[in-house]
Formats: C-alpha cells, sequence, structure tokens
C-alpha cells in the first residue's frame, strides 16, 4: 500500500482506525462488579469504533484497523489476559501500568505526502514491526528519526520550562536529569513530560506548508530538511503547546475552527485571511456535566477521566488510577468539536453536535456526519484522533 495525503481535507479514501482490547482480555478478574464495569467500557468503545468504522465505509472509505493484540507503545501486548500482566505487575519492584490498547494512531503516525513516519512512542528495538508495517514507505525516514550521530536517543531539541519560567534549549542527558533532580525536584515534572519523541499531532499539513508546533520541542523541521533535501514542504512554525488537533480543525481551505483557549491573534498571523469561526461555547466537560465538575474540582483524577454513572465506583476508580493510567489523558482541557475528520472539502465526520460549529458548516457548504463515542472522556480522544488518513486523492497544492 502506497501512502499519499498532502492535507487534511482532500477526498479520503483509506483510513486506520484504532481499536480495544476484547472484554475477554478482564475476564479473570476477581471482582464481578469491576469486571462488570471494565467489560462495559471496552465493549461499548468497540461497539462504537465498529459504528465509525461502517459510516466510514458508507462513505467508500477503506478502514484499516490493526488488530486489538496491539499496544499503544505499538508493540505487541504480551499478555493474553489482565492475569497474566498481574502476575508480572505483583513481582515488579516498581509499579507498572498496563499498556493502552492501540486507540489513537493519530498519537503515533503522521503521514506527510508519500511518507508515513512514526514519532511518539516508536521503539527501534521492537523485532516483530508495528501495527502499520504493512505500509510501503521510506523506512530510512523512520529509522533515522531514532539515530543520531550526536545521541543515542534522537535529533530533536527540547524546549523545558523551570520554575522560573526560563527557556532551556539542550540535548537530554541523563547527567542533566540527575543534576536538576538534586538541586530542583519539584521541577521534575517538567522533565518527566519532555522526551524525545515528537508527536505527530504537533504537525499540521496544508499542501506545501507544515505548520510545526515548537513550544515544547523544537528541531523536526531542520531534521526532515536534512533527510529528505528535496521535499516539497515550507515549515511555518507555531507556539501552540499540546496537539494542534486538540486547537484547531481544518474542513476546508481557507476556513479554521479554532478552541477558546488559543491566544488572540494566533489565527490570523497563522492563517492570514482565512475565516475563523472559535467556539464560543464547547460542549466541554464543564459545560456537559457542570455537577460533576464542581465535584471533580475538589478533589478527584486531577480531571483526567470520567465514566458517566461510574464515578462513585471505588473499586474501580482505584483500579484506573492504578493500572490503567497510562489510558486516559487530561480531558478537562479536550474541546472535542475541534477534532473533526475531513472526509472533503463538503463533508466532515464528528463526534459530537455543537450549534456553533454545525451552523458554521453549514453555512459554508459543509455537511457534518455524527458519529457516538460514548467514552470519549475516558479515553481522552476525538475522531481525529481516532483515526489517520493515509490516502487521500489530489497531489501537493499550495494554499498561500
Amino acid at each position: 500500500m502506497k501512502v499519499n495525503s498532502w492535507s487534511h481535507w482532500q477526498r479520503l479514501k483509506q483510513v486506520v482506525l484504532g481499536n480495544v482490547y476484547p472484554p475477554e482480555f478482564f475476564e479473570d478478574v476477581e471482582d464481578t462488579n469491576l469486571r462488570d464495569s471494565l467489560q462495559k467500557i471496552v465493549y461499548e468503545t468497540k461497539e462504537d469504533l465498529d459504528g465509525i468504522k461502517k459510516t466510514m465505509e458508507d462513505l467508500d472509505i477503506e478502514v484499516i484497523q490493526p488488530d486489538n493484540k496491539w499496544a499503544d507503545s505499538l508493540a505487541l501486548n504480551p499478555y493474553k489476559t489482565f492475569g497474566e500482566f498481574l502476575e508480572i505487575a505483583k513481582k515488579s519492584e516498581s509499579p507498572i501500568a498496563l499498556a493502552k490498547p492501540f486507540m489513537a494512531p493519530r498519537d503515533h503516525y503522521i503521514t506527510m505526502g508519500n511518507d508515513l513516519l512514526i514519532t511518539q512512542q516508536y521503539n527501534p528495538n521492537i523485532d516483530k514491526g508495528h501495527p502499520l508495517d504493512m505500509f510501503e514507505t521510506n523506512t530510512t525516514l523512520v529509522d533515522d528519526m531514532w539515530k543520531n550521530k550526536d545521541s543515542k536517543l534522537g535529533p530533536f531539541k527540547l524546549k523545558t520550562k523551570s520554575r522560573l519560567g526560563e527557556y532551556h534549549e539542550m540535548w537530554q542527558e541523563q547527567d542533566y536529569f540527575d543534576m536538576n533532580m538534586k538541586h530542583n525536584p519539584s521541577d521534575f515534572r517538567h522533565y518527566v513530560y519532555t522526551t524525545w519523541q515528537y508527536h505527530a499531532p504537533y504537525i499540521t499539513r496544508i499542501g506545501d506548508t507544515i505548520l510545526i508546533d515548537e513550544r515544547d520541542r523544537s528541531g523536526f523541521a531542520e531534521w526532515y530538511n536534512e533527510i529528505k533535501p528535496d521535499n516539497k514542504f515550507k515549515f511555518k512554525k507555531v507556539y501552540i503547546g499540546g496537539h494542534n488537533d486538540g486547537s484547531m480543525c481544518l474542513p476546508k481551505p481557507g476556513l479554521v475552527i479554532g478552541s477558546p483557549w488559543m491566544e488572540k491573534g494566533f489565527f490570523e498571523s497563522t492563517l492570514p485571511g482565512w475565516d475563523q469561526l472559535i467556539i464560543k461555547n464547547p460542549n466541554d466537560f464543564a459545560n456537559q456535566y457542570p455537577k460533576e465538575f464542581e465535584d471533580y474540582q475538589k478533589n478527584k483524577h486531577q480531571m483526567r477521566w470520567y465514566l458517566d454513572k461510574e464515578m462513585n465506583n471505588i473499586p474501580l476508580t482505584n483500579f484506573v488510577e492504578k493500572y490503567l493510567k497510562d489510558w486516559v489523558g487530561y480531558m478537562e482541557e479536550s474541546i472535542f468539536e475541534v477534532n473533526m475528520l475531513s472526509v472533503d472539502e463538503s463533508t466532515i465526520l464528528s463526534l459530537n453536535y455543537q450549534k456553533e460549529v454545525h451552523d458554521k458548516l453549514k453555512s459554508v457548504g459543509i455537511e457534518p456526519i455524527y458519529t457516538r463515542f460514548r467514552h470519549r472522556h475516558f479515553w481522552d480522544a476525538g475522531l481525529h484522533c481516532l483515526t489517520l488518513d493515509t490516502v487521500r486523492e489530489g497531489d501537493c497544492e499550495t494554499y498561500f
């Protein structure tokens, strides 16, 4: 299979869809109520993913869904049941979490023209391939991302903010970690967050223009131009922080739908002349569940996840916090209305109806199609996260 995708709106022909472990995986959880809750989460998640798949297939989109044996680390899940994992966890000297299913391919891959890049969490030592190794792509491009003559870890510089608000550009070295932990242990969370892995959603494709977020990491554009000096792209550096598709959606050339968190003037300078809708009243968690939001602010989960009618389920809460902490994100900050998937310039898929967005799309000739994903506040994933466009019609165009 040959990948081809240059933008977020050219006619979608092929897409990769995430997957989840089967309900049977939790069959040996001893607490029956806990087992039922866990199996319900994955069963309903799979049911909704199947619905998303059918919606896309009805639109003449080929859907590729890797086996549910794949984990979020792009490695095979070594455990057939939760019981097998638990035996290993009990013997471990330090706490370990169960690997998240391969739910969000967009977090790990980016299609840039005819290349498929593996970015976040790719383990170059995996000898059993990865979920999308059926595609024809420039494997040297992938390998070189993790092989740098000056570093064993990779080519990317990091931007890390200290307590004093100063930005430091440095190569990530263990002695720097050790030194910082010795003198500024309260800064540890900053340095844990910054890894060498460049997240694919930091990249937004607009034909021959690439928006590249450099608030937390830098060096991707320089690396890419060095690896592929004859590439067609012009890189435009922006400073968003977080995944681009959690801040904006580009349904068609000339239109951007933006999160209310974006800095004033960002779109005027980044996408000059484009029509824009900044969502004033998003259907975020605080607006959808005001009572639960108030309760959350007092204590629970740091607003990381939410399951309707399950938040008083203490065994489930403890289980998620102990074993599934890598499955959840920070849904408090998520605006799912911008995390949409364009089929073409006149059709877009979304998980979430919101009147402002709906009316704007209709006014410019775009038909929104809504699909169900009940546990998005648990997985912290919108439709763009759940998918990866691998083939779109067309070639590299110029939009600026």
